[in-house]
């Protein structure tokens, strides 16, 4: 069913695995670059090229760790800073003139193929505000401001002579680290490097806070609203299944994410006692349950989950299948919500085996649910009894009294 809504998740898998292989050969790359010598050793520009490139390819490989964890999550920046740094990768493997650095251009080479082949794998946008955009220009500005003028002052500094010395400067100064190995020698360029010291921890941490403070007020309006929903019962109306405090009842908002067949009934009773909306493709919205209100595009687009007000529900209801991880991650960091997965034994083969309840939970499923399971049990409770006596189960006791 989730191939209709969008690519393989199989193909993207395999991409993020390549580019973590990737990432890690660029690692150890860079660690036996350091420690041995070149086949052959160059002079002048090619020559300093590498001698930076024996420790920026380990550098390049831990930025390529982060950019495959995007990449699971299906961020299309992500995508673009992959494919940039692959690309990277393998010119270092080049400049570093070593037989050991034969399987890095190669797998980058591969890698560069691949990441062409699956570019409509990665779709998901990232929004920033205003504010986070600015505060990144702010850091740019600012590195840029240091190198600057540092190499514009390097008559006025001990130890700035090239633009890899400003860089360096730079770096250490707006840190506040300050090794002391580079220094001021007149006025005029200790009055730069306080503007420095003062400007670089200012925009570092304004930036900081760009950042993360969305997502802690996110995270603490999700908290409010669940702590809002358990205390709203207690108000004076017994009714647990959702009712405010003036005696308006409020029904519980359920999120469907996939339906197929196997999810039918269970949104069907769903829409019964809750407020349902079911995300899927256009071809399936017209057969969803009376009582559910479909709303088509890509169970895993910030958008789609936007208009199914995930962040404002009570429960989410995930159809298993080979995007089932993708799609619980993408759930998970937008509501604190119980996540439930229904997962059949095929699709279960299907994304890996016996382990794929576990990855399930660990992508942030709080419960999977296999229906032939479920089945299977009631079934034996039904005909032997829950003690195995024979006796009849409380289930099926209204049915057999008729």
């Amino acid at each position: 069913m989730f191939e209709t809504l969008h690519p393989s998740q199989a193909d993207r898998r395999i991409t993020v695995r390549l580019v973590v292989a990737i990432a890690l050969a660029s690692i150890a790359t860079g660690v036996v670059a350091i420690l041995t010598q070149p086949a052959v050793e160059a002079d002048g520009l090619l020559g300093q090229l590498q001698s930076v490139a024996e420790f920026s390819g380990t550098v390049v490989g831990f930025a390529l760790l982060a950019a495959a964890w995007g990449m699971r999550r299906g961020y299309r920046l992500a995508y673009a800073a992959a494919a940039g740094l692959v690309a990277l990768a393998a010119a270092h493997g080049v400049v570093q003139f070593r037989a050991l650095a034969v399987p890095l251009v190669v797998l980058s080479t591969v890698g560069l193929l691949v990441l062409a082949a699956t570019s409509q794998r990665f779709t998901r946008s990232v929004v920033l505000d205003a504010t986070q955009v600015g505060a990144a220009l702010a850091i740019v500005g600012v590195f840029c401001y240091g190198t600057a003028g540092a190499y514009t002052l390097r008559a006025q500094f001990d130890g700035v002579e090239t633009v890899v010395d400003a860089v360096y400067f730079t770096a250490v100064t707006a840190s506040t680290v300050g090794y002391g190995d580079v220094h001021a020698a007149t006025e005029t360029a200790r009055l730069f490097a306080v503007s420095l010291v003062v400007l670089g921890p200012a925009t570092l941490a304004a930036t900081a806070g760009s950042l993360f403070a969305p997502l802690l007020e996110t995270h603490f309006e999700r908290t409010g609203r669940r702590a809002a929903a358990h205390l709203e019962p207690e108000s004076g109306v017994d009714d647990p299944g959702g009712v405010a405090g003036n005696g308006t009842a409020r029904p519980a908002r359920v999120v469907a994410l996939g339906f197929d067949a196997t999810l039918a009934p269970v949104v069907e009773a769903l829409a019964e006692r809750a407020s349902v909306a079911v995300v899927t493709d256009e071809e399936t919205a017209p057969r969803l349950p009376e009582g559910a209100a479909p709303i088509v595009g890509n169970p895993t687009a910030d958008r789609t989950l936007e208009r199914a007000g995930l962040e404002a529900c009570d429960a989410v209801l995930v159809v298993a299948g080979i995007d089932a991880g993708e799609t619980v991650a993408a759930a998970r960091s937008r509501t604190d919500a119980r996540i439930v997965v229904v997962e059949d034994r095929e699709s279960r083969t299907e994304a890996a085996g016996a382990g794929a309840g576990e990855s399930l939970e660990r992508a942030g499923a709080d419960a999977v649910v296999d229906p032939a399971a479920v089945l299977a049990d009631a079934t034996v409770d039904a005909l032997l009894g829950s003690d195995g006596t024979g006796a009849q189960s409380s289930a099926s006791a209204p049915s057999h009294r008729g």
